[in-house]
């Protein structure tokens, strides 16, 4: 029963604990952030492959920029696996740059929260932006590649039969 008591009380504490750090509670924080981006990925997919083709469309001048249109195009192009083309490359993509986002950001702001100064409870929006921007850096500069990949499969089929490239996975 106290243990329960204590849980609750660590869960509701503004501050996390000075205690909850190594190496375990790093990779935890990568994990959080790689497993909750490949799963929001599965999730939007459709969308997000619909949006590449309105993209495109725009950029080569089509008078029709219906999203309904593209999303039936695709259903009558390739069916329900049409919505997931590219699939592989956005979860590596998650894997890689949102991992990395994650795990860089609760890391650094984990760090700077066990190290404040004397009487300040919280990270100051100036803390808080300085682990934004590391985490988004790092981010930006491991994920790149992958991002490239997912633009590349995502377009593939928008190409003219002959310049299409058939990619089959990352």
């Amino acid at each position: 029963h106290d243990v329960h008591l204590e849980l609750i009380k660590r869960m509701s504490s503004p501050t996390p604990p000075k205690s909850n750090t190594g190496v375990g509670r790093t990779l935890v924080n990568f994990a959080i952030g790689g497993v909750s981006g490949m799963m929001s990925t599965c999730i939007i997919q459709p969308i997000d492959i619909v949006k590449v083709r309105l993209q495109i469309r725009g950029e080569a001048g089509h008078a029709n920029l219906s999203p309904f249109d593209v999303a039936r195009e695709l259903r009558i192009e390739g069916g329900f696996k049409a919505f997931y083309k590219g699939l592989d490359s956005a979860l590596v993509r998650q894997a890689t740059y949102t991992t990395t986002r994650f795990g860089i950001y609760l890391n650094v702001s984990q760090y700077m929260q066990n190290n404040l100064k004397e009487g300040q409870k919280n990270l100051s929006f100036a803390q808080k932006c300085y682990a934004s921007l590391l985490a988004g850096a790092g981010g930006a500069f491991v994920g790149n590649p992958a991002d490239l990949a997912l633009i590349r499969m995502q377009s593939d089929g928008t190409l003219p039969k002959e310049q299409r490239r058939h990619y089959k996975n990352v």
